[in-house]
């Protein structure tokens, strides 16, 4: 442990000294614990034109079109951008930026599911509203202990082995479809999809309220165990196709399977979302001591230079014009992402802040 804090310590002092100012600003505050350093390096971070730039992106009116997509300007890619450059409630431009998202929730606490979109929309609108540390507004609260009992109760008791039906179960299939299992419908009654999504396992694992209270803390992990079985990790990759009850058939999509859980290399496309998927998960205990966490971290090792330093292949950490955050096609955080500086500095902080989650 001790090797371990040394390291950390000298590698985070070399990004002070390397890196641009999001990356320092982070470094400083959550690997270096250093809050005096907080007040100007956060003038430094909201001085910068790729913050600007993200911010600026934020559309004024939540609603279908802006809230979900793989577009720059989707609320889903910009609040993951703002996520990780260490922006939180209590900052000026954030808070200004996200009221309209705040009250879009509170109302949709007030009506129907109208279908599984509705259901979604509110899980994505709060995962990123906890993610940037509005975990405790009454709504967000409210949405997430709900997602929460529902696959809680699910991971506890649920029966994986019924999760698909026969296409032909009911009339209409598209041809499109085809090659996509059923889910079974009895999964998601009334739209409430009793399996999780990412978006809620973001939630369930930084919300402070959670992580406050020991009976919430032991369902999540409870959930976690459910995520890392191996019939969970045996369901098709996103889950499938869901009927809703109008008759319609949708794609389902966003569920939590871990690369290179079956397989021994982890596929380079896959890279930039091993790398959100061990910082998250990091946060629980039942993770932190499965045999895929242990094998994924330690293969982060093998790309050290003779510094000692990180450096990741370029294309494992994408910055893509067009991609879903979630899925780690956006994952530069440096000004000028594409000099090889640049990627060493966020390949060291992020494995940084994946190994510091055991000191």
């Amino acid at each position: 442990m001790m090797m371990l804090e040394i390291e950390l310590n000298k590698f985070s002092n070399w990004l002070m000294n390397n890196a641009g100012p999001i990356i320092r600003y982070r470094t400083a505050i959550e690997l270096l614990h250093d809050d005096e350093k907080r007040l100007s390096l956060e003038k430094d971070i909201m001085a910068s034109h790729l913050v600007h730039f993200w911010i600026e992106k934020l559309h004024a009116t939540p609603d279908r079109k802006t809230l979900h997509g793989a577009k720059t300007e989707n609320y889903e890619n910009v609040m993951g951008k703002l996520f990780e450059f260490g922006l939180k409630k209590g900052n000026p431009a954030l808070d200004q930026r996200i009221r309209p998202y705040r009250l879009w929730l509170k109302k949709q606490l007030k009506l129907s599911n109208e279908g599984y979109l509705p259901v979604f929309y509110r899980t994505l609108t709060a995962a990123f509203l906890v993610l940037t540390g509005y975990s405790c507004d009454e709504a967000v609260k409210e949405w997430v202990l709900r997602r929460l009992e529902t696959v809680y109760a699910f991971a506890e008791k649920g029966n994986l082995k019924e999760a698909y039906v026969p296409q032909d179960s009911y009339p209409g299939f598209p041809k499109a479809f085809r090659n996509t299992p059923l889910l079974n419908p009895e999964l998601y009654p009334d739209d409430e999809l009793k399996l999780p999504w990412i978006h809620d396992i973001n939630a369930f694992l930084y919300s402070s309220f959670i992580s406050e209270d020991t009976g919430l803390r032991n369902k999540v992990e409870a959930i976690i165990k459910f995520i890392f079985s191996r019939e969970y990790q045996n369901l098709h990759n996103g889950y499938g196709v869901v009927r809703h009850q109008s008759g319609r058939y949708y794609m389902m999509g966003w569920s939590v399977h871990l690369p290179a859980y079956f397989e021994p290399e982890v596929a380079p496309k896959e890279f930039g979302r091993l790398l959100l998927l061990l910082k998250l998960l990091g946060r629980s205990e039942v993770a932190k001591h499965h045999s895929w966490f242990k094998r994924s971290k330690e293969m982060l090792d093998q790309f050290k230079n003779q510094d000692g330093l990180i450096s990741f292949p370029r294309e494992f950490l994408p910055e893509r014009r067009s991609g879903c955050w979630v899925l780690g096609h956006r994952m530069g955080i440096e000004e000028n992402h594409r000099v090889q500086k640049a990627i060493t500095c966020e390949s060291t902080f992020r494995f940084l802040e994946i190994i510091s989650q055991n000191t």
